[in-house]
């Protein structure tokens, strides 16, 4: 019986590195199945919980027009919330367009002259509701005008993430948004009076698919939205930090350049 010869070590160091390679390869395609998994329940998640409070504006309005109780001007206003929940809604669903993006490298700014602090005041008015449902007041520390060239969409959704997740991580308490101009930068900050965010969990919640700020129920919807801000915030050429807030709390803060300039393909 004649046994098989050993390999010349030239070819048995050619054949470890194609296994080495081949193992490589396979951990690269569990990553992907696994962030895929993950990303369609991150996706189920942020596409659900936007459409509670629509259904439940919905119901009121259905109650209140079987009782009567609406007029012409209160039906209009109640249809008009409920369109601009609709929006939140479809923003929500870009942001996760997004995420494609900007894996793929194919996020683009598009920039235009825009007042900030106008669009501080519009979106906090556009969280009217939920921070009322919340039991939340949310105070508003802005100057009367602070222009600049940024993406505007982008702008609202650095916004709405950060003041959504205020209002709902600290239910019952207040809310400020402020900004300010610091001669060639801007800075906006989202300030909430909850419990805060230690320091191991800073480090983490801008990154991708990172869910978990504490280990309560409560505190399990960071998750696609801060990695998106993180990303879009950079694409701007600022910075975001969070920080304890002076009483307890945590605060956001965003600084950009005042004039983002386009930048040629």
């Amino acid at each position: 019986m004649n046994l098989p010869e050993a390999l010349p070590p030239e070819a048995a160091t050619s054949a470890e590195a194609a296994l080495e390679e081949l193992r490589r390869q396979i951990a690269v395609l569990i990553e992907a199945v696994a962030a895929r998994d993950t990303f369609i329940a991150v996706a189920a998640h942020e596409l659900r919980n936007p459409m509670t409070p629509i259904i439940g504006q919905i119901d009121l309005l259905l109650a209140n027009l079987q009782a009567g109780r609406y007029s012409s001007a209160q039906l209009e206003h109640r249809v008009r919330r409920i369109r601009g929940a609709m929006d939140h809604f479809i923003k929500r669903a870009g942001t996760l367009l997004d995420v494609s993006r900007i894996t793929s490298g194919r996020f683009q700014l598009v920039l235009a002259p825009c007042d900030l602090s106008d669009l501080l005041r519009e979106t906090v008015e556009n969280f009217a509701d939920t921070a009322r449902f919340s039991g939340c007041s949310v105070e508003i520390e802005v100057p009367e005008n602070l222009y600049g060239t940024w993406d505007r969409l982008a702008l609202e959704q650095i916004l709405d993430n950060l003041i959504s997740n205020a209002i709902k991580y600290a239910p019952s308490r207040p809310v400020t948004v402020s900004a300010e101009a610091l001669g060639s930068l801007v800075r906006f900050s989202v300030r909430d009076c909850g419990p805060g965010i230690s320091t191991g969990d800073r480090a983490r919640i801008f990154e991708r698919f990172e869910r978990a700020v504490g280990t309560s129920e409560r505190h399990s919807g960071f998750g696609v939205g801060l990695w998106v801000v993180g990303q879009i915030v950079a694409a701007m050429e600022g910075t975001i930090v969070v920080d304890d807030a002076e009483g307890g709390g945590s605060v956001f803060t965003v600084t950009l350049p005042r004039y983002l300039e386009a930048k040629l393909p």
